[in-house]
């Protein structure tokens, strides 16, 4: 029993610990941004095993949230009776879902296929549909949305899309 136990907390404490938000700072956040500025949001990141999940909570003047999937395996859902709507999001086509939550705020979501492996599960949040339409904006100026992504199987094969 000692010898499970102790396999298991060897086995899960990297887990655990994987899933503790850090912040993007240095050359991170730059590689990241790309030509964006740091000004816009405070961005986080969640590393699991297999995919990461991303944070940017906006700065003032910006209002709003932004969260993302990135990795193989999204479990996309639209939300019940969300409005579909078609549009751009950087160099990608994008099929939005857009709904009201019972705060009264406005989300979007969309899945973003960037090639064979990568997926982004991409939600928006703000209050105002102007506050949206600038996060939005923000953005598809990153080098994820912005850029061709490099792949993420094979023999050049990157951690990150961008």
């Amino acid at each position: 029993m000692r010898a499970f136990l102790l396999f298991l907390a060897v086995v899960a404490t990297p887990v655990i610990a994987a899933q503790q938000p850090q912040p993007l700072v240095g050359k991170e956040l730059a590689a990241f941004l790309g030509p964006g500025s740091p000004q816009a949001f405070r961005w986080q990141k969640y590393t699991m095993i297999d995919f990461e999940i991303y944070q940017g909570e906006a700065k003032p003047p910006f209002a709003g949230h932004v969260s993302f999937y990135l990795g193989g395996h999204p479990d996309f859902k639209p939300p019940p009776g969300s409005q579909t709507l078609q549009d751009r999001l950087g160099r990608y086509r994008v099929t939005w879902h857009r709904s009201h939550e019972k705060n009264g705020s406005i989300t979007y979501r969309a899945l973003i296929p960037l090639e064979q492996y990568w997926r982004v599960d991409l939600a928006v949040n703000a209050k105002r549909q102007e506050d949206i339409d600038r996060l939005l904006a923000t953005i598809s100026r990153l080098p994820l949305f912005a850029s061709k992504p490099k792949p993420g199987f094979g023999p050049n094969a990157a951690e990150h899309p961008w």
